[in-house]
This record gives structure tokens, C-alpha cells and sequence, in this order.
């Protein structure tokens, strides 16, 4: 059991515990990231402002686990934190109840504070643990859909270069046809109970971060990130709309104008899509690359019947732009 866990506030973290946490993450994850990043990036781009973060610290103060929980609006005044960034250190990882203590810890702060719900995308890996220990609900995977560009690399096999050349001329009349029927019938994504708010200041500070490419053309906008991974350029569609709704011509738009200016293999959205299109296919479970089970938590007690039918996956409307993923 950790020796102590703490709670701040993004803006209470001192520079060496910024530290500490940073080694942490790259030491469990691989990566290279930094301070900077970690202070001005998906933890602040909220109406708040900050979010919460609980360290565990040994008797030494060595750091030993971390996670965090960051604000989102959502629809009907619902406030909800995001679960994420969690890693516990591999010396510590004997300590099952370790990441569990921080979950406890948080839950208790972001209540007091007046938090409605806690939101999850945890690694499959840990789903089990996030069931029987921190008492989740699992509500579905995220689905994947897919626009390809490159046929074969979207594929991930080896085809003729013909093949690609034949996909390319499909894919513009598979657009042009598409951009036809959603000026026939431009479908607008039906509502949910459980939808991140598209109102300012969510909506722009949520995509603030450089990485993002923010487009607004003839009355739609759209939000996008290219990623490279696993020897593919992705265009990762984080949201399209018109005004405030998300629909068919929106998505088309946000498709034409990502192959018209980007040199990527693929368009992929992530995430719940209540909307009739035939634009991009949905990937089947076999297919995905990753899988992504939405779970959640209530954390307003006192009003739980207001989140009645939260474990049914037809009352969200989550994707991509609610939780730090690309």
C-alpha cells in the first residue's frame, strides 16, 4: 500500500514533482514527453482550466503511480472527469490496490467539487481490474470507421500498384456521390443523454493544442489530427458540424478536404456515430486496431436516478474528442 496519495490540482504540481511524473510516464510507456506538455496541454484544455492528479508516493517521496481525472462539460449542466494517463511503476506493480487507492482518492475530491460522473477508456488489459476493483461500468467498445485512401496500407497488404491507382478513381466518385446524397438528405447525428457540450468555451478549448487542425468552410467545421503509426498516416477525424449539430454533409466535407490537402492513408473516426451515412465503413471487431471499452462511475450519489440508463451505449455520444487520444 502506498505510503501516501495525494491530490492537486494541475496549477498546485511543483516543477520536481512535474518531474517525477513525467519520468514516470515515459518510463512506463516508452515515450519522450515533457514537462511543458503535460502542464499546457489536455489536462488545461477544459472550461476549468486544470485537472485533478493523484500521486502515490513512497516513505522517500519517490513517486510510485499516477493518474488523473480531467473536467468536461457535458450537455444538461452534467460534469463529468475523464480517467486517464494512469501508470503504476514496474518496482510497485506487486501493490494491486495501488492504482485502486488513487482511484478512491479522486473520486472523494472530484464529489466534493461537484462532479456528476467519471468517464474511462481504459487498456483492455485492465478492464477486469476496473470492473471487480474500481467498480465500473462497462458500457461498450468504441467502433471504428474508416475512409480509405491507400487501399493497401489501410489493408496492411501487399497489392498490386494498380489496385491502389483503381481505389483512388473510386474513391473520388465514392465522394462525389456522397457529397450528392447529403445535399438530398443532409442526416443530422441524433442526440443522447450523455454528450460532451459543443457551447464555447468547451468546444474551442478542447482543440486548442497546436496538433489539432481546425477548418471552417462554407458553414462547416471540422477537426482533425494526422498521425503516423505503425508505417501509416492517419487522419484521425476528432469532430464535423454545421453549427452545433454533426451531420452527413459535414462529415463529407471534413472527407473531401482531408484527401484534397493531406498526403495520409486513411480517415478514421473513433467512437459512436448516430448518424446515417454511407460514407465511411464500419470497421468489424476482428479488424480493429486497438479496443477501447467506454466505462463510467457515478459520483453524485445524491442524485443518481438523474443518470439512469448511463450503461446503455444508444444514450452517448462519445468519440475521439471526449478523452486523450490522439
Amino acid at each position: 500500500m502506498a505510503q501516501k496519495v495525494i491530490v492537486y490540482r494541475t496549477d498546485e504540481i511543483t516543477d520536481e514533482l512535474w518531474a517525477k511524473i513525467v519520468d514516470g510516464f515515459n518510463e512506463s510507456f516508452g515515450l519522450h514527453a515533457d514537462a511543458e506538455g503535460f502542464k499546457h496541454g489536455w489536462y488545461v484544455s477544459n472550461p476549468w482550466g486544470y485537472a485533478f492528479h493523484a500521486v502515490a508516493l513512497a516513505d522517500d517521496d519517490e513517486l510510485m503511480a499516477y493518474n488523473v481525472f480531467t473536467p468536461l462539460q457535458y450537455d444538461n449542466g452534467i460534469k463529468v472527469v475523464v480517467s486517464g494517463s494512469t501508470f503504476v511503476r514496474k518496482k510497485y506493480r506487486k501493490n494491486i490496490m495501488l492504482f485502486a487507492s488513487m482511484i478512491k482518492a479522486l473520486r472523494k475530491r472530484c464529489a466534493d467539487e461537484g462532479f456528476d460522473i467519471e468517464v474511462g477508456v481504459p487498456n483492455h488489459n485492465s478492464l477486469e481490474y476496473h470492473l471487480k476493483i474500481n467498480k465500473v461500468t462497462w458500457v461498450k467498445d468504441l467502433p471504428y470507421y474508416v475512409l480509405p485512401i491507400t487501399l493497401s496500407r489501410t489493408m496492411g497488404k501487399r497489392l498490386p500498384g494498380f489496385v491502389d491507382r483503381l481505389w483512388r478513381l473510386a474513391l473520388k466518385v465514392h465522394l462525389w456521390v456522397n457529397a450528392l446524397l447529403s445535399s438530398i438528405a443532409d442526416n443530422k447525428e441524433r442526440w443522447r443523454p450523455f454528450s460532451m457540450s459543443v457551447d464555447e468555451p468547451s468546444y474551442s478549448n478542447r482543440f486548442s493544442g497546436r496538433e489539432y487542425k481546425k477548418v471552417n468552410e462554407d458553414g462547416h467545421r471540422f477537426v482533425y489530427r494526422v498521425y503516423h503509426e505503425e508505417g501509416k498516416d492517419v487522419a484521425y477525424l476528432m469532430d464535423c458540424r454545421t453549427g452545433d449539430d454533426k451531420t452527413y454533409r459535414s462529415l463529407v466535407k471534413a472527407c473531401r478536404y482531408i484527401a484534397a490537402h493531406e498526403d495520409v492513408d486513411a480517415v478514421l473516426y473513433v467512437g459512436f456515430m448516430h448518424l446515417a451515412q454511407c460514407l465511411m465503413a464500419k470497421l468489424p471487431d476482428r479488424m480493429v486496431p486497438k479496443r477501447l471499452p467506454l466505462t463510467c462511475y457515478v459520483l453524485n450519489k445524491d442524485e443518481k436516478s438523474r443518470f439512469d440508463g448511463i450503461a446503455n451505449s444508444d444514450n452517448w455520444n462519445f468519440s475521439l474528442m471526449g478523452f486523450d487520444v490522439r
